[in-house]
């Protein structure tokens, strides 16, 4: 038994990261999957062999039929534990890594939008940035999956560990590994933005065609750093939002407990004194407040009161608002209606003022519209008389200032 516990250990120490790739696979892995994982972890082909021989007798893979192999649903279990538990990292290293995103997000845009773009230029930054973009994303999802569990094992060790000892814990992780995620999580911050920005960035990279061309790996890394950017922005952000949640109710929860602790302590050491007013006595502590409990014919009205007047339900008549109906022709000017009005006035003196008296109650953009139609359009009818005299109207946002012109409608004979 323990040559072999002694050969697992040396497995493990010295092809950690294959065993886990193994595990990963549910499936029987034929003879060549298994040389597929081995090639991939650069394991020597004269080594090959031996050590798949060396791993079956280390029981980390079993022997199946026709030469298949599976692996130990121990080691399996095992490696889910402490593989898949995630790497807990500095969160001030993710805050940094994002501030260098956001450096190099302002490079890009720079180098894109120059006069002469430098291909090299951008080739160099969006390989940095892709390089970032996925640090921040892997270890970003390690952080996060590590830290949930973090905080699961200071709940869940309330029988083996302090109440002292739990809140040491938990400013620690929130110290080190929580706190510098709020800069990350900020709408209003500085990151948030930027990850908007940088992927605005990579969907306009996509419209240089003839740069795109000329390097299939950066269409190829442009397409991944989208995926990565969708996924950081939709998932990592909010999961780093959900771990500043689940911190701040585990505090809550300890407090609270800290708090029924100190006053039990507190009526443990005044027994003789506490057990004669506790009947009528609300027990104050130094800095803590204990109120008593509402006599049960109140709770009876309380719920009472909750039970006729919110939960059961009351039928009222349902009234709706009726639509009110408008024409297409009350809400814009058509140039038919412009038209007819300069016919039937005849002759005006000025249109832009008589635009304003006769549509007082359409838009400012139709009245607009109405009156430079005759300067952008002719008419064969219409007759334009400019005016040496400026024309000015006070708008909700703006001031007009215009020059002053006339209109008068020209008979067919008279052409």
């Amino acid at each position: 038994m323990m040559p072999r516990f002694t050969r697992f250990l040396a497995l493990a120490r010295e092809h950690t990261d294959l065993i886990v790739d193994l595990c990963a696979d549910p499936d029987v892995l034929s003879r060549a999957q298994l040389l597929h994982y081995l090639e991939h972890h650069d394991v020597a082909a004269a080594q090959k062999d031996a050590l798949i021989e060396e791993l079956s007798q280390a029981a980390i893979l079993l022997v199946e039929h026709d030469q298949g192999f599976t692996v130990n649903p121990a080691v399996v279990e095992l490696v889910n534990y402490y593989e898949r538990r995630g790497r807990l990292i500095s969160a001030t290293f993710l805050r940094d890594q994002m501030f260098q995103i956001a450096e190099l997000t302002d490079r890009l845009q720079r180098e894109l939008f120059a006069a002469e773009s430098d291909r090299t230029a951008i080739l160099d930054t969006i390989d940095d940035l892709y390089r970032l973009v996925r640090e921040v994303r892997e270890a970003g999802l390690d952080h996060y999956v590590a830290c949930m569990r973090l905080l699961g094992d200071i709940k869940r060790t309330g029988g083996q560990h302090t109440l002292e000892q739990r809140l040491q814990d938990l400013e620690t992780a929130q110290r080190r590994y929580i706190e510098p995620l709020r800069a990350l999580i900020d709408p209003s911050g500085e990151y948030v933005p930027r990850i908007a920005q940088l992927r605005r960035l990579t969907t306009e990279l996509g419209r240089h065609d003839t740069l795109l061309a000329q390097s299939q790996e950066l269409d190829s890394r442009r397409r991944r750093m989208i995926g990565d950017l969708h996924f950081i922005d939709h998932e990592l952000l909010r999961g780093f939002a959900a771990i500043i949640d689940t911190a701040r109710t585990l505090l809550r929860s300890l407090m609270d407990e800290k708090s029924i602790k100190d006053a039990l302590a507190f009526c443990l050491a005044r027994l003789d004194t506490i057990w004669a007013e506790i009947s009528a006595t609300t027990i104050v502590a130094t800095g803590r407040n204990t109120i008593h409990a509402a006599p049960l014919d109140r709770m009876e009205a309380f719920f009472g009161d909750i039970v006729h007047r919110r939960l059961l339900p009351r039928p009222r008549e349902i009234s709706i608002t009726r639509p009110e109906r408008s024409h297409a022709e009350d809400l814009v000017l058509t140039e038919g209606r412009i038209w007819h009005t300069i016919a039937t006035a005849g002759t005006v003196a000025s249109w832009p003022a008589f635009v304003t008296r006769a549509f007082p109650s359409y838009a400012e953009e139709e009245q607009l519209r109405a009156m430079v139609l005759p300067l952008l359009r002719p008419h064969p009818n219409v007759a334009l008389t400019l005016r040496d005299r400026p024309f000015i109207y006070q708008l909700a946002e703006q001031t007009l200032h215009m020059r002053d012109f006339g209109l008068r409608w020209k008979d067919s004979h008279a052409r």
